[in-house]
């Protein structure tokens, strides 16, 4: 596939990285040219120095063979009139990041000829919000418009699951827990199979319903407890959606922030949640405003140094739960090692849902797990489908890979040996690196091409 970004931004970066490894031809187009330098020297793809909103550099690159258009600059117009023209001049697939709400009717741009807008703050948002709901969990997704739900959380050591084997654990629990679909210990994914044994400090991603996956959260960790109060560092967009998520839920939010004016317009429209003008790294305001008695406590400021050292502050001081907003993908994976619960990169979640365009046919939607390379697929199955009609059992499906939820008109199931797969289904799939290319031979259409 041919694909053209502009913007080699940390979006655009690590779009561009995670495609280009792919074999696509990858375009990279950016004004700036030392922006550029810094992309040319880890990326293996083609780099245009050029305004992206200018139709004469689009036209000279080419758009009539192009797959997919991704416009992921930090300005919401640039994307939008990059995206316009990027249509005008042939290309297939228009997606544009776009923040800004008056660009938006009923979760729709205003502008025709654009396929996809993402807002990277509503996405944050949400996951923010399935993670506080959701004690002890490190990473939440939904696929399906919400039937299913993948939710990752660490074994604690008193936990009941904690040093037994998966095939113990169905034993005793049977249909209360969900499928565990994957496993990271130490930094590498596992594929898990009745043998695994579950250890202290492991990740387990686990697949079903919402109710299901909720219920199965307390079998990995020793308590459970309601969540009541949240204290959110930042007045802004992102900061006010999640309020306004917390407070229909009555759970009692307090924002703070350090700006007299954002404080203001944040109490003028959310009127259930008190609003603070402190700094959010200034200890003694923050321990009078009781940081120590929070449920929750999450940082979504723009400055992300200032989101990190908040949270280690509220956690030093007795939050039960923190989740703080980066921009720098990276910290992902990093903050969890200094004690704070959960990060979340809008960044990286807007790289990954852009990604999904350029899967092949059957792919509904995709997932990275972190950075191993890991991923989730959501498939839906056509009578061409070489899955269709045969048990799992007898697929030969491959060890690096597994089938973690069937998507079917009257609901979802987890799968077993005896599942039988068939047209219209949708399957949920977790795989490694080494199974992308092999688990593509079950559910791609025959006939269908990149």
């Amino acid at each position: 596939m041919k694909i053209v970004i502009v913007g080699a931004g940390s979006v655009g970066f690590d779009l561009a990285r995670h495609l280009s490894a792919s074999d696509h031809d990858v375009v990279l187009v950016e004004r700036d040219p030392a922006v550029l330098a810094l992309a040319q020297e880890s990326l293996d793809c083609r780099f245009i120095q050029a305004n992206g909103t200018s139709p004469a550099a689009l036209e000279k690159i080419g758009l009539t063979d192009c797959d997919l258009f991704a416009a992921v600059t930090d300005s919401d117009e640039i994307n939008l009139v990059s995206c316009l023209t990027a249509n005008l001049l042939g290309a297939r697939i228009k997606v544009a990041r776009v923040r800004e709400e008056d660009y938006y009717i009923s979760g729709h741009t205003l502008f025709q000829g654009i396929d996809l807008a993402i807002n990277p703050d509503h996405e944050a948002a949400h996951a923010i919000r399935e993670i506080l709901f959701r004690s002890g969990a490190r990473e939440a997704y939904r696929f399906a418009n919400g039937k299913v739900r993948v939710v990752a959380s660490v074994v604690e050591p008193d936990s009941h699951v904690a040093g037994k084997s998966l095939r113990q654990v169905t034993q005793e629990l049977g249909n209360a827990i969900a499928l565990v679909a994957a496993v990271v210990r130490d930094g590498e994914t596992l594929i898990p199979n009745g043998d695994t044994v579950l250890q202290q400090d492991d990740t387990v991603y686990f697949t079903g319903t919402r109710r299901l996956v909720d219920r199965s959260l307390y079998y990995v960790h020793a308590q459970q407890e309601p969540l009541h109060k949240v204290m959110i560092v930042g007045a802004n967009a992102m900061g006010m959606e999640l309020a306004r998520d917390l407070i229909s839920a009555k759970v009692k939010v307090k924002i703070v922030d350090p700006d007299p004016e954002r404080c203001r317009i944040a109490s003028e429209q959310l009127h259930h949640a008190l609003v603070l003008n402190i700094d959010p790294v200034d200890t003694q305001p923050l321990e009078d405003e009781g940081i120590g008695e929070m449920d929750g406590f999450v940082a979504v400021g723009r400055d992300e140094e200032v989101n990190v050292l908040s949270c280690l502050l509220a956690r030093r001081h007795g939050a039960r739960r923190t989740v703080c907003l980066v921009n720098r993908a990276d910290y992902v994976e990093l903050l969890p090692q200094l004690g704070i619960d959960a990060a979340i990169s809008p960044r990286r979640s807007t790289a990954g849902t852009i990604a999904r365009f350029v899967k092949r046919g059957a792919v509904v939607s995709a997932e990275q797990l972190g950075f191993t390379g890991a991923e989730i697929l959501q498939y839906r199955l056509d009578k061409s489908s070489p899955a269709v009609g045969t048990p799992l059992r007898d697929l030969g499906f491959p060890a690096d890979a597994v089938i973690g939820a069937v998507i079917k008109k009257r609901g979802v199931e987890t799968p077993g040996g005896q599942t039988v797969l068939k047209p219209g289904d949708e399957v949920l799939v977790f795989a490694l690196p080494s199974g992308l290319a092999a688990v593509e031979k079950f559910f791609i259409p025959t006939g269908s091409k990149s």
